[in-house]
C-alpha cells in the first residue's frame, strides 16, 4: 500500500477528529465518515506524489483510484445527510489548490502551506462536530480554531530543531508564536483554554537548540504532547 510517510500526519488526521467526534457526541455516522475521510487522506499521498514526479504517474495513478473510490463509498451516505459538510469540500478543494501551487514552486516547507495543510487536517475534528451536532456551531468553528493553532505551533517547534535550528531569528519567532498562543483563549472568551497550550510553550522556550536532538526522539516528544492537548481540550471543553 501507498501510505504517508510523514508520521506527525498521523496525529492532524486522527487527534480533530476524534476531539469532534467526542465532545459532539459519538454516533454510527462518525464511523463512516471518519473510514472515507481516512481514505480521502490516504488519497492524498499518491496524487501529490504524481504532481510532484509526474514520472510516477502510471504507478500511482491505480492507488489514486482505489483509495478515492473507497472514501466515496462511505462518505456518499454521510453526505447526503449532513449536505452542509459539502460546503466543506469545496474549502478543501481551495486548501488542495494552495498545496499544488506550494508544490510546483518547490517552496513546500514554507510556513504558509503547513498551514494549508493543517487546516486540511483540522476541517475533520469541525467535520466530525458537525456529524454530532447536525449543524456547524461555534463550538465546531472554536475547535478548528484551537487545533490549527496547536499544529502551527508543533510546525514552529519542529522547524526550529532540524531544519532551522541553527537560524536564531526562526527560533526567535517560534518564541513569539508560542507565547501569542496563550493570549488566544482569553481573545476567544475561553480562559480555561490556556491549559491546552502550556505544555506546548514550555517544550517550545525550554528545549535546547545547541546539540541536534534525534528526529525519533522529537516524534515521541510530539506523541506524548499531542496525546495530553488531547486529554485536557475533553477535559475543558465538555
Amino acid at each position: 500500500m501507498v501510505l504517508p510517510r510523514e508520521h506527525g500526519t498521523w496525529m492532524m488526521f486522527f487527534l480533530p477528529y476524534l476531539l469532534g467526534m467526542v465532545l459532539s457526541g459519538a454516533n454510527w455516522q462518525h464511523l463512516f465518515f471518519m473510514i472515507g475521510w481516512f481514505f480521502v487522506f490516504l488519497t492524498s499521498t499518491p496524487l501529490l506524489t504524481i504532481i510532484r514526479k509526474p514520472r510516477h504517474k502510471r504507478e500511482m495513478l491505480p492507488w489514486v483510484y482505489k483509495y478515492s473510490v473507497i472514501a466515496i463509498i462511505f462518505l456518499l451516505p454521510i453526505l447526503w445527510l449532513k449536505p452542509i459538510l459539502l460546503w466543506g469540500g469545496a474549502v478543501l478543494s481551495l486548501l488542495l489548490v494552495v498545496s499544488i501551487y506550494f508544490i510546483k514552486k518547490r517552496q513546500e516547507r514554507s510556513l504558509w502551506n503547513n498551514l494549508s495543510g493543517i487546516l486540511i487536517f483540522s476541517f475533520g475534528g469541525t467535520a466530525a462536530y458537525i456529524i454530532g451536532q447536525g449543524s456547524l456551531t461555534k463550538d465546531a468553528i472554536m475547535l478548528l480554531i484551537i487545533t490549527t493553532l496547536y499544529f502551527m505551533s508543533s510546525a514552529f517547534y519542529v522547524k526550529s530543531l532540524i531544519r532551522e535550528r541553527k537560524n536564531t531569528a526562526f527560533k526567535r519567532k517560534s518564541h513569539i508564536f508560542h507565547g501569542l498562543l496563550l493570549l488566544m483563549p482569553f481573545l476567544i472568551s475561553v480562559p480555561l483554554l490556556v491549559i491546552t497550550y502550556v505544555p506546548s510553550v514550555c517544550k517550545d522556550f525550554l528545549t535546547p537548540r545547541k546539540k541536534a536532538i534525534k528526529p525519533i526522539i522529537i516524534g515521541i516528544i510530539e506523541i506524548i504532547n499531542g496525546v495530553v492537548f488531547f486529554i485536557i481540550c475533553l477535559y475543558v471543553l465538555r
